[in-house]
């Protein structure tokens, strides 16, 4: 879904829209993925791939982004009010086939979220698996949540993007926040 004021901005030329196709059949995430792509390029995007945003228009990229972002919050909430999930309330359902609809329509908006900052099935795959890793790890160290988090950004140390770093030095330790770019 593009803006309708971002429509005029991207008038362009897609160069990564050749061979989106629709996949014959979806039976894995690579499927997924390319059966998303197909959606947003063919039938609801005019030929233009989430794919071809950033490189050439990013304030295209930021509004897809965005506008995908809220409409995946929307269906993670609709999911939620299928559940009893208010402690303060007596109801305990758990309408298991409205949650599995909202989920469905949830995972449309996160792949295009995936499409438009250029992740690939198999990016998330690799990731997942090493996200799970550190999960694990965190798990059998005794993770409180806290120890193992930058001072300043409160971003964890130990995730693969965080640049953020505790390190022994010979005059004691440093603390260093890439966010702030300074020791603390």
């Amino acid at each position: 879904m593009v803006n309708p004021e971002d429509q005029e901005n991207i008038r362009f030329q897609p160069y990564q829209t050749e061979g989106v196709e629709k996949p014959e059949e979806i039976n894995t995430l690579r499927d997924i993925f390319a059966h998303q792509d197909y959606l947003q390029t063919v039938v609801y995007g005019n030929g233009i791939s989430p794919r071809d945003f950033d490189g050439i228009n990013r304030q295209a990229a930021i509004s897809f982004y965005s506008v995908n972002h809220v409409a995946l919050m929307d269906e993670l909430h609709e999911a939620l009010a299928e559940v009893g999930w208010k402690p303060w309330a007596s109801s305990d359902h758990f309408n298991k086939d409205a949650v599995k609809g909202e989920l469905v329509d949830a995972l449309h908006f996160f792949v295009n979220l995936c499409l438009v900052s250029g992740i690939t099935a198999d990016d998330l795959i690799a990731g997942y698996k090493a996200k799970s890793a550190i999960n694990e790890k965190r798990q059998q160290d005794g993770y409180d949540g806290v120890s193992t988090k930058c001072g300043l950004c409160k971003r964890a140390l130990d995730d693969t993007a965080v640049e953020c770093y505790v390190q022994d030095m010979p005059n004691g330790i440093e603390k260093y926040c890439a966010v702030e770019k300074r020791t603390y």
